[in-house]
C-alpha cells in the first residue's frame, strides 16, 4: 500500500478534464486507487464519484493506492494530478 497526499494547485481544483486525464492514464494499471478529500472517498476509476468529492483549489487530497503495480500507478498519479 502506498499513500499520498497531494495539493491541488489548479485553482479550479478536480473538474472533469483533469478526472478524464486521471482515468485515461491509469486505464492500463491494475492497482485500486482511492481518493479521500474530508470524509468523502472516491474511487479514481470512478468519474462521477470523483466529480462527488468537490475538491477545490488548495485542498489536500489523501491517496491509498493498493495492488500489484502500486509503484507505477503511483507514479502516473504523481504526474497527472492537478
Amino acid at each position: 500500500m502506498i499513500q499520498l497526499t497531494h495539493v491541488l494547485n489548479d485553482p479550479q481544483g478536480l473538474h472533469a478534464r483533469p478526472i478524464a486525464t486521471i482515468a485515461s492514464k491509469l486505464a492500463s494499471c491494475h492497482s485500486d486507487v482511492e481518493i479521500r478529500l474530508g470524509e468523502r472517498t472516491a474511487s479514481a476509476r470512478d468519474l462521477i464519484g470523483m466529480l462527488g468529492l468537490g475538491a477545490r483549489g488548495g485542498e489536500e487530497l489523501h491517496i491509498t493506492v493498493t495492488g500489484e503495480d502500486e509503484e507505477q500507478t503511483a507514479d502516473i498519479l504523481r504526474t497527472v494530478l492537478p
